[in-house]
């Protein structure tokens, strides 16, 4: 017996959005672990080396002695308050620097509170309002005094 009945082919459904999902997720996956791993790496903040052996009674004077002339320049007017203020943080942010090889002249005063350095954070975050602040006010005297008992306690 014949018929004029032909079969339908089977429904079968595209590949191509499904393959096209599996890679957009595969690179969604990537990408955010590849900035969870650099996020990673840029929120943890070196401990102070304990192999870094150096001349730290010359480094000590030598700061020290940058910050006799800041303090000189700022009593005889020929420095603002603000570019003082600028000078010691800078001055003893180096210091640190040249003692522990930790770049804390790029740190921003978080990352120096993570380093648990004595001192180091509460004195350079009084720093900070007369460095950033339209009108700079502060105690500069004693600020400059702050900044050589940390020098000479490290």
């Amino acid at each position: 017996m014949q018929t004029s009945v032909s079969l339908q082919e089977p429904y079968s459904f595209s590949i191509v959005p499904i393959i096209v999902l599996i890679i957009i997720a595969s690179a969604l996956v990537f990408v955010l672990l590849f900035l969870k791993k650099n996020q990673k790496e840029k929120s943890e903040v070196k401990a102070i080396p304990q192999k870094n052996i150096k001349n730290i009674p010359a480094i000590k004077n030598k700061h020290l002695r940058e910050l006799e002339a800041i303090e000189y320049q700022y009593k005889n007017n020929k420095l603002e308050l603000r570019k003082a203020y600028q000078l010691i943080s800078e001055n003893v942010r180096l210091f640190v620097f040249e003692v522990t090889d930790i770049t804390t002249q790029n740190y921003s005063l978080t990352e120096i509170k993570k380093l648990n350095i004595p001192n180091l954070y509460e004195t350079i975050a009084e720093y900070y309002e007369p460095e950033f602040s339209k009108k700079p006010s502060g105690d500069f005297i004693n600020s400059v005094q702050k900044a050589k008992e940390i020098i000479q306690r490290f």
